[in-house]
């Protein structure tokens, strides 16, 4: 089984016309969003305060699970196949709306 990098995977997924179209749509609604958090800053803060608690919560409890390389290799998963998986699905479900919010939030703040 060969190893598969990020990078092509995220291409992979960026090469077809409808995923362009989905990272652009998630694009704009993090401007949307930051430009929004400029104005209600305060409420943000808390709302991203709870949403980080809520990531290390999941981390904790995914690193719980009993996943040896043992038993990922008895369903034919790697551990670096596995991991480049989930990096690639953190880029292409988090990363454009996590720019745009942080474009949204410089625009909403130079904007008052």
């Amino acid at each position: 089984m060969s190893e598969i990098s990020v990078t092509e995977l995220i291409s992979a997924a960026l090469s077809t016309p409808t995923g362009s179209i989905v990272v652009l749509i998630q694009f704009i609604l993090g401007v949307l969003l930051g430009y929004i958090v400029a104005k209600i800053l305060k409420y943000v803060i808390a709302m991203i305060a709870i949403l980080i608690l809520g990531s290390i919560l999941s981390i904790w409890s995914i690193s719980n699970l009993n996943l040896s390389q043992e038993t990922l290799s008895k369903i034919g998963v790697s551990l670096n196949t596995l991991k480049n998986i989930a990096l690639s699905f953190a880029a292409i479900l988090v990363g454009p709306i996590a720019v745009g919010f942080i474009v949204g939030v410089l625009i909403g703040l130079l904007k008052k």
